[in-house]
């Protein structure tokens, strides 16, 4: 597929999907806007993710206030947009949010963008890369859920409201289907991240568009990395630690999360063992990753990638063969590192336990709890004396 850049009129919308590589593209976006321009296309926003307008025109609210942002925000997308178009330019805009939009959102997003103009692009990855990327997501939002219990809901509970929103943003043939249905199965792109070389997205993307692969040269730094296995369990056991300890989301987002994101994007190196789909819910997974093949093909939009090779995933063992005492060591060392991260929490003074713990925490929490502590034991000696006083007739 190849179209015209410099159109003037054209708008490309990259709608996610979530975990397929869009921080990565939104990134090289922003960070060769200049060269694209030079190609005639102009790259939507202020910032590498205009969140909040996608988030405004989909009807997601923003995680810390609750709140859905003001639809202002998507009119000053449009008017981005248009300016570019009245400057000569293709309009590029990138949000994983467009793929959680409902018909009812689909419908308001294309008559605002311009039917005629618009080309929708869908990155996909196989449901063994995603799902557990997604588990891991909800974790960073305070869920204290086990990859195997989180598949078990999202497996065989299709009514549960947590299904329900894992596959608003993963069912990859579902995504595609409702935005076919509103501009056009012709106007739909679905792009396959290639599993055995990431970085060619940018190569593949740069196909879409129709510009030379150059134009994507410079690599973005931060590509939100997921956690390792391991780390991700420490983080499932630290918010059952977390939580039950009195801590609010709140205190959870500004400093767990944070601290999280930091070391995952900034102190972490080398390689890691990512998470993978148990034995027990492989199979499934696999079948339903061969079945959004299957119904991609049958829409008849373009595909950019090896859709056979989507269809049957790479998979790797979660835990190989591990014996059932390095299983034990493994849980045992799970819970000492969560136990150690929320002691460091509540010593930075990033969250209080609802009963202070003896020995550490914030310095005004220690003398509070020591001087509490002295005035029980001075209570309870008077007490004693007074007793003893009483025995003996004193």
């Amino acid at each position: 597929m190849n179209m015209q850049t410099g159109s003037g009129t054209r708008t490309i919308l990259h709608i996610g999907a979530p975990k397929c590589g869009s921080t990565a593209l939104q990134s090289a976006f922003y960070l060769n806007r200049e060269a694209l321009r030079g190609v005639g296309i102009e790259y939507v926003g202020a910032h590498a993710h205009w969140t909040s307008a996608a988030k405004s025109v989909v009807g997601i609210p923003d995680r810390v206030s609750g709140k859905v942002p003001p639809i202002s925000e998507w009119s000053s997308l449009l008017e981005w947009s248009r300016r570019a178009h009245r400057e000569g330019r293709t309009a590029l805009i990138s949000s994983e949010w467009f793929a959680s939009a409902d018909q009812r959102a689909i419908e308001r997003i294309v008559g605002d963008l311009g039917h005629e103009t618009l080309q929708v692009v869908l990155a996909i990855r196989p449901l063994t890369s995603t799902l557990p990327s997604a588990w891991q997501q909800g974790l960073k939002l305070g869920s204290s859920l086990s990859l195997v219990d989180w598949l078990d809901i999202v497996l065989e509970n299709p009514d549960h409201p947590r299904a329900q929103r894992v596959w608003m943003k993963h069912a990859y043939d579902a995504i595609a289907a409702r935005w076919a249905e509103v501009v056009g199965k012709e106007r739909v792109t679905v792009l396959i991240v290639d599993e055995h070389n990431p970085g060619s997205i940018f190569q593949d993307f740069a196909r879409v568009l129709g510009i030379p692969e150059e134009t994507l040269a410079r690599a973005p730094k931060r590509t939100n990395p997921s956690l390792s296995a391991f780390e991700a369990d420490v983080l499932a056991e630290l918010n059952k630690i977390f939580f039950a300890q009195g801590g609010t989301l709140r205190e959870y987002r500004s400093g767990v999360l944070r601290t999280f994101d930091g070391y995952v994007n900034s102190i972490r190196h080398g390689t890691i063992q990512k998470s993978s789909i148990p034995s027990q819910h492989l199979p499934a997974v696999i079948e339903r990753n061969a079945s959004i093949a299957r119904n991609i093909e049958a829409l008849g939009c373009t595909v950019i990638g090896d859709l056979g090779a989507y269809a049957v995933p790479i998979t790797q063992s979660q835990h190989g063969t591990a014996s059932a005492t390095d299983t034990t060591q493994r849980d045992s060392d799970v819970r000492s590192a969560a136990g150690m991260m929320y002691s460091l929490i509540v010593t930075a003074g990033i969250s209080e336990p609802s009963v202070p713990h003896p020995g550490f925490g914030r310095l005004s929490t220690r003398y509070r709890f020591q001087a509490s502590s002295l005035v029980r034991r001075i209570g309870r000696a008077a007490k004693r004396a007074v007793q003893r006083r009483l025995r003996l007739g004193r």
